[in-house]
């Protein structure tokens, strides 16, 4: 129950942040939801203010549930990772639900000014975002020297000039003993 009303409070804290959020879902009012996270199911339905309420569903409208690709690029491509989920259900209320889950932002310093003040709340707010993107920048940047590494130094995999070489070549191959067996074919059609 308490993780249900974490999720709750979240989803709809987001929601509110979000304009148009509400709004978009209040013509589903009424439609359940389920987020099937494999070990944990959550159910909701869409209350009349366009917010998502805890509810039991047995065949709920619409299902979402995450695959492994969007848990492992979530943290790096953010609300684009939801792409990768799986869905499915009533196609309009999917329509809806990916509208408004790609346009929810959290302002982060919104919800820290009460807390720490307005300076310290955009302070935080401008380091974190900073932080986020520097490890994002050094992740990228050892990703591309690992994929140097293989490619350049260890030799475990292909360039793509090479690749691209290698299929040309097998392409001219292939087009090359096509026509050596049409001349054999006309030849052995002389012959008879």
């Amino acid at each position: 129950m308490i993780a249900e009303g974490l999720f709750e409070r979240s989803l709809n804290h987001l929601l509110q942040q979000s304009p148009g959020a509400t709004e978009a879902l209040l013509r589903h009012a009424g439609c359940s939801v389920r987020f099937d996270l494999t070990l944990k199911q959550f159910d909701f339905r869409i209350a009349d203010d366009g917010c998502f309420s805890e509810s039991v569903a047995d065949t709920p409208d619409a299902v979402i549930r995450p695959t492994a690709a969007l848990l492992t690029r979530l943290p790096f491509f953010g609300r684009e990772a939801l792409r990768h989920a799986e869905y499915s259900g009533d196609p309009a209320l999917l329509a809806t639900l990916d509208r408004v889950f790609k346009q929810l932002t959290w302002d982060v310093e919104a919800d820290l000014a009460p807390v720490v003040g307005d300076i310290a709340a955009h302070r935080l707010h401008t380091l974190g975002r900073d932080t986020l993107a520097g490890m994002a920048q050094a992740a990228s940047a050892i990703g591309h020297n690992a994929s140097e590494y293989l490619v350049e130094e260890a030799e475990l995999m292909a360039r793509a000039v090479d690749v691209t070489r290698f299929n040309r070549d097998v392409d001219t191959l292939a087009d090359d003993v096509a026509r050596l067996d049409a001349r054999l074919h006309l030849l052995e059609a002389g012959d008879a």
